[in-house]
Formats: C-alpha cells, structure tokens, sequence
C-alpha cells in the first residue's frame, strides 16, 4: 500500500522531497558550487544509479541500504559548504565507502557506486 500524502496551501514553485533520501541528495547536488572538472549531471547520475542498486536490495538488507543512502547524504551536505572542511568532507567519503562496503557481497555495484559518488564529490569541489 503506498503514502497517502495531503498537501494544502499554495506551493507553486516548490521542490517537495517526499520519501527519498537520494532524492533530497540530488537537489542538495543542484545548489552546490561546482569548481572542478566533475559535472552535476554525472554525480546526480551516480546517485540515481546508486538509488537503483539499493531498492533493489533483500528485505534483510534494508538497514545497511538506508546507511549507504544516509551516508551519501551527509557528504553531499559537507561538500556543499561554501567553503567545505576538505578533513570533514573526507571522514564522510570514508563513511560512505564503509557503509556501502556492507554491502559488498550482496550488491557489488553499491561499492562501485560509492566509490564514484566520492571521487565525483571531491573533483566537483576541487578537493581532489
């Protein structure tokens, strides 16, 4: 059975982020300052191949899935800052990695992924 969702007022011109993490990943992607050789189109193409690989997990698997999506989150958000901590931005590359680690057996390509999403993250920062 899927969400029923009521939405009242005006909200013309909105970007609503209903439900997916990944999904509020792409448009934090959308206002991050872009400084090096990566594009935004190809990290939000990662991050929607990564969003693929992961609902296409095992019910049992749901908890690392929501980690690796949490954790790709959280670098998106540190990279974003205007000027970004290159150490903290880092440690949450490293998180990520490990998280989708977890997950190596069951859905290789998560590992793939993450490993893209990073080096997408750092290059679009310049922190590469």
């Amino acid at each position: 059975m899927g969400d029923r969702i009521t939405i009242s007022g005006n909200i013309q011109n909105s970007n609503l982020n209903i439900k997916s993490t990944l999904t509020n990943v792409q448009q934090t992607i959308n206002a991050m300052p872009q400084e090096g050789a990566a594009s935004r189109e190809q990290l939000q193409a990662l991050i929607g191949q990564l969003q693929q690989a992961l609902e296409g997990l095992p019910v049992g698997l749901q908890d690392q899935g929501e980690a690796v999506a949490a954790s790709a989150q959280m670098l998106v958000e540190t990279a974003r800052a205007e000027t970004p901590n290159k150490t903290l931005v880092e440690i949450t590359a490293d998180g990520l990695k490990k998280a989708a680690a977890t997950l190596s057996e069951a859905a290789p390509a998560v590992v793939s992924l993450a490993a893209q999403i990073v080096t997408a993250v750092l290059q679009l920062r310049g922190l590469a």
